[in-house]
């Protein structure tokens, strides 16, 4: 080996005439086969900078825990042979825990998560990339829970990933927290396609930042440029229970959902599409809490599930943790709403249900462009006696959705399959 190159392993299966998977082996290293827990030996003692090539086949009925420690610069690298090459079925998942890790070009079907988790990410600065989990489901689905993705920790990215038909109870993809602890995930450029309405009202979301129980405090995590596709599990397709994340650029398309800002404080909604194609049930954005920001989002076709395109939330007036916090302080600028069915915006959502009788406080529309067949339905509770409201006079609206070329010529194009993802699974989508 030339100096200055990294170690390279390539770790390969010994398949059975069953094709189940016997173990693994260091072929060009090592020729004596491997077990799984000597794999998990190797990378605890593997060098920062190390790269770990595991061999094209089928593995069947592997829970695998594997540690190691990379740096900044010379991560450790496990990774397929061929992106795609590497099938983990039956009851398989990978446990990482550590530093400075990267998983990438590896495909989960024809099974379900051995436990809660398919891949589980623990530590710190560790990547999921270029990975696929398809239809990744119990006999049942509805019989047991399960989490496609679980983050714990901090800093680590998931990005250029597929997770496609999730039929399973609870989230695909869902941040663990730390009470008072930054997280500072980054989840980039993956496509969610197709997940299902739930049986149950809840715990069917795509994507969860945090819980309640630590939502007081600053996550920081960024989900950025995703693509969620026919992503109908409940009402909360992107569920944010933290405060300080930033939603950016992704688009949801025909998703019988919303991005809820459902507890925490000071967090950014910016450059997202919503389209809902007059699908049943589509939906935008809804509000609770305090200090956020809503701008430069567009919402186009959506049926109003939660209220409206975009839905201000009332609240209680001592909420507990998993309560409704009310809205306060909170800015929406600059966002395009057109053929939306029924209201554009709601200003008192939930107002007459139950014990939520605080309506939105301090909050400032500037700067947005609104558009429909009925002008007179495209605000809803804006007369509410007692609402905290700023309608600034540099919102404009169009009648028969005719929005001029002179506003809309600005706005980004919505993210495609083609911007996200892992390549070369796109052709097998449907």
């Amino acid at each position: 080996m030339k100096a200055g190159l990294r170690t390279r392993r390539i770790v390969s299966g010994i398949l059975g005439a069953t094709g189940m998977a016997c173990g693994f082996g260091f072929s060009a290293v090592e020729a004596a086969p491997l077990s799984a827990d000597d794999v998990r030996q190797a990378l605890k003692s593997a060098a920062p900078g190390t790269e770990i090539v595991v061999r094209a086949g089928v593995y069947r009925d592997l829970a695998l825990e594997w540690e190691a420690t990379g740096e900044k610069d010379r991560p450790i690298t496990i990774r397929a042979e061929k992106p795609g090459g590497v099938v983990f079925s039956g009851r398989s998942g990978i446990e990482l825990k550590g530093r400075h890790l990267v998983l990438d070009g590896f495909l989960f079907t024809d099974g379900e998560a051995p436990e809660k988790y398919v891949i589980d990410l623990a530590g710190s600065d560790c990547r999921l990339t270029n990975t696929v989990i398809d239809s990744y489901n119990p006999a049942d689905p509805e019989g047991r829970e399960d989490k496609w993705v679980s983050l714990r920790g901090e800093r680590h990215r998931v990005d250029r990933c597929t997770f496609h038909n999730k039929r399973s109870k609870s989230v695909t993809l869902t941040v663990w927290r730390e009470p008072g602890k930054e997280d500072r995930h980054l989840i980039e450029r993956n496509h969610f396609h197709t997940r299902p309405r739930g049986a149950e009202g809840n715990g069917y979301e795509t994507i969860r930042i945090g819980t309640s129980e630590e939502s007081e405090s600053d996550s920081f995590t960024v989900v950025r440029e995703n693509l969620f596709e026919h992503c109908d599990g409940e009402m909360e397709a992107l569920s944010v229970k933290a405060g300080a994340c930033e939603l950016v650029g992704n688009t949801f398309l025909e998703s019988a959902g919303t991005l809820t800002l459902r507890h925490g404080q000071g967090s950014r909604v910016s450059g997202n599409h919503f389209i809902g194609k007059r699908k049943g049930a589509t939906g935008g954005v809804r509000i609770y809490g305090r200090g956020h920001t809503v701008t430069g989002n567009v919402f186009i076709g959506l049926t109003g599930r939660g209220g409206a395109a975009l839905s201000l939330m009332s609240g209680e007036k001592k909420p507990k943790l998993n309560g409704y916090q009310p809205v306060e302080q909170t800015l929406v600028e600059k966002n395009l709403f057109a053929a939306n069915v029924g209201p554009a915006i709601r200003m008192d959502e939930q107002f007459d249900a139950g014990e939520r009788p605080v309506l939105p406080q301090g909050v400032v529309f500037r700067g947005n462009i609104l558009s429909g067949t009925d002008l007179d339905r495209l605000l809803a509770g804006g007369d509410r006696a007692g609402l905290g409201v700023t309608w600034a006079p540099d919102n404009r609206v169009f009648a028969e959705n005719q929005i001029p070329q002179s506003v809309t010529g600005d706005l980004p194009p919505p993210l495609t399959r083609a911007d996200v993802g892992a390549a070369w699974f796109r052709e097998k989508l449907p």
